[in-house]
């Protein structure tokens, strides 16, 4: 509920719209705590001068006035006469009853729980009457519900109001330790953003930047371990992420940290939230923020001739790549154009140097820095030049005509970068450790899910002589992310993957499910048994990345009615769409027969073992088809999806004129020029 507008304020909580404090004593606490003067704005009460009725008739009839104003407008429905008239010079809107209120006594982006019935326009009106004499005076009128309605601040899926105060709240100092050595253990190395030396020397004085801890504590909370959220005392890793994201967001909102390289890599950091499908302020939005920041600050031109110190150029370009890497990866993985042209930039590539100048930082909170870190990063920003490459010419509707985005000429640059692969990066066998072997299949990963984007097939029989090679090509590619997935797993470190494994799972699981229903049965049963392992490998990485789990559930759900493995809809709840408040996420029951045919397991021979028995949140019902139990999918209210996935796949599967990007779309096809109407938009790369 709104509070009353304060009688005394600063000018800096004025200007900020925000409640102060300064009646009981200065400087007051938004100044305090942003080391700011507190300054108090005069107040005009009872300095205006009041006229008399007759003096202001006489005032406004006087020559000075402007000629071109008329006081003789079109009679507004107040049950005035025709010969009364109404000038309006302006209008609020305000809480109904309390006139003093005004919608700045709100803090910036506050909830207004205040009830729409209470809300009116105050309207200052000029009122002529008959005689000639005119008198201004407020007329209060009640605001219809509807457009009461559409006045109120609406925040984004699953924001919470966050005071400064809270914003500047910090986790115990164990708790806060492991956290931020969990980021420089896992997030850092892949996306080298802050100087370390500088931040541990501030942490450990106290005096590092708001903005900078709460965004490595969310990002710690997303790849650190469960023990970290039990002992922070968050009832799950989604409440611990989501805390600290709003704090983070806060803190940017109202320009807390004045350091622009802070804020680059911290809207970078804040680039890996995602709440819900309906949720604007995800990951496209949070990256295109830091590529502007990072722009504007000139981080994408040449530093060569400035005269910034080595130190302070390494940062930047460290910065630059880092956010030039992940826009290649979102707009991959979103299907949306990439924010940054390579025509725009001359900024120079990382070397090896631009890694040292911060290494001698406390090692008790930022682990040793190896040469495999510092070849990943490097190798990953060369990789991601050629992808954005690859989506241009692959997916643009308006592609330049230029050889370098041919497929052939694609496919050579990919095999160029993989033959200059450092050997440290190269050779590796899987060992339990995040050593070069993991840093290396991070690379691999996206290595062969670029050549499913190229050879994407487009047929399940009949192919031609060149479709049968991009099929090659494509399946080639699938199993190799399959059998990198398998590795993780069997060395439990697929918990500590990427996020760019996710779209590459679900590119591997497009080729599979394609070879599925293909009419060979040995091939048909190994792609059922790779499907398994991509799926086991996405249950895994959706404990710290919210994968989509929409699309998993779809997936799922069209490999059983392909293979006959379990013949009803399976139950789906996701942790994600549980603390969605959303009404279009409250739980409905969708039976069989609304999906279409039920299947026939034992025309298969199958038993009636889920595919995937350990995806999160999604349970074999007891029972199958032919009981009295409806079997329904719960806490997911769009069902256009899966319904769209079975009718397209099944049809083309039929007359064999399938088109693979229907099923590639929104997991890891870019830019294709398809509208599925309201499909709810969900995450594929985290």
């Amino acid at each position: 509920m709104s509070t009353g507008r304060a009688r005394l304020a600063c000018k800096s909580c004025n200007a900020r719209r925000v409640k102060c404090d300064a009646g009981s004593g200065q400087p007051c606490w938004h100044c305090r705590i942003r080391n700011t003067p507190c300054e108090l704005i005069e107040s005009k009460r009872g300095k205006y001068k009041h006229l008399g009725r007759g003096q202001r008739s006489q005032e406004q009839a006087s020559p000075s006035e402007d000629p071109n104003t008329s006081h003789n407008t079109t009679p507004t429905p107040l049950g005035t006469s025709r010969n009364d008239s109404l000038e309006l010079r302006g209008f609020d809107v305000l809480p109904g009853n309390h006139p003093d209120r005004t919608p700045h006594s709100q803090p910036r982006g506050s909830d207004s729980t205040t009830d729409a019935a209470c809300l009116t326009y105050t309207i200052e009106v000029d009122y002529t009457q008959r005689s000639g004499s005119t008198e201004r005076f407020k007329v209060n009128y009640p605001i219809p519900a509807p457009v009461a309605d559409r006045s109120t601040f609406h925040h984004g899926p699953g924001a919470e109001l966050v005071s400064l105060e809270e914003a500047l709240a910090m986790p115990p100092r164990h708790i806060a330790d492991g956290l931020i050595r969990a980021f420089f253990e896992l997030a850092h190395p892949a996306y080298p953003v802050f100087d370390r030396k500088r931040f541990t020397t501030l942490y450990g004085q106290g005096k590092a930047s708001p903005l900078v801890l709460q965004t490595i504590f969310f990002m710690g909370f997303t790849v650190g371990p469960d023990s970290l959220i039990q002992d922070s005392g968050y009832s799950s890793r989604t409440m611990a992420r989501k805390t600290h994201y709003l704090r983070a967001k806060l803190l940017y909102d109202i320009d807390y940290d004045t350091d622009s390289l802070n804020v680059a890599a911290s809207l970078l950091m804040l680039g890996f939230w995602w709440f819900g499908p309906e949720d604007q302020k995800e990951h496209c939005y949070w990256v295109g923020c830091a590529s502007h920041v990072a722009q504007s600050l000139g981080m994408h031109r040449s530093t060569s001739q400035s005269g910034m110190s080595q130190a302070e150029r390494s940062l930047r370009k460290r910065i630059w790549w880092s956010i030039y890497t992940r826009d290649r990866h979102v707009a991959a993985a979103f299907g949306q154009p990439c924010r940054i042209r390579d025509e725009d930039c001359d900024v120079e590539a990382l070397v090896e140097e631009d890694f040292q100048f911060d290494s001698d930082c406390d090692r008790s909170l930022v682990p040793p820095q190896q040469d495999f870190h510092v070849l990943y990063v490097m190798e990953m920003s060369r990789l991601a030049v050629i992808l954005g490459d690859i989506l241009i010419g692959e997916f643009s509707p308006r592609r330049p005509a230029l050889d370098k985005y041919t497929t052939e000429s694609l496919v050579q640059r990919l095999a160029e970068w993989e033959s200059h692969l450092p050997d440290t990066l190269r050779g590796a066998s899987p060992d339990g450790s995040l050593g070069a072997w993991f840093w290396a299949t991070m690379l691999y990963v996206p290595y062969h899910n670029y050549h499913v984007l190229l050879f994407r097939p487009r047929a399940i029989e009949n192919l031609s002589p060149a479709e049968a090679d991009r099929d090659t090509r494509a399946r080639t590619a699938a199993d190799s992310i399959t059998r990198l997935a398998e590795d993780l797993l069997a060395t439990c470190t697929i918990r500590s993957a990427q996020v760019q494994l996710v779209p590459a799972l679900f590119g591997a699981l497009s080729v599979h499910t394609i070879v599925i229903c293909r009419k060979d049965p040995i091939r048909r049963k190994l792609a059922e048994n790779k499907s398994r392992q991509c799926l086991l490998a996405l249950s895994e990485l959706s404990i710290s990345w919210p994968v989509r789990i929409w699309f998993a559930r779809a997936f799922v759900n069209l490999m059983r009615r392909l293979t006959g493995r379990g013949g009803s809809i399976i139950n789906v709840s996701s942790s994600i769409v549980r603390t969605r408040s959303n009404p279009a996420f409250e739980r409905i029951g969708i039976s069989e027969s609304q999906h279409g045919a039920t299947i026939d397991e034992s025309s298969h021979g199958f038993t009636a073992n889920p595919i995937l028995p350990n995806f999160p949140g999604m349970t074999e019902p007891s029972s199958y088809p032919g009981d009295s139990e409806s079997y329904n999918v719960h806490h997911y209210a769009p069902q256009m999806p899966d319904q769209l996935m079975y009718d397209s796949f099944l049809a083309g599967y039929l007359d064999n004129t399938f088109d693979p990007d229907l099923l590639l779309y929104n997991s890891l096809e870019p830019m294709l020029p398809l509208s599925f109407g309201n499909l709810p938009e969900s995450d594929p790369d985290s």
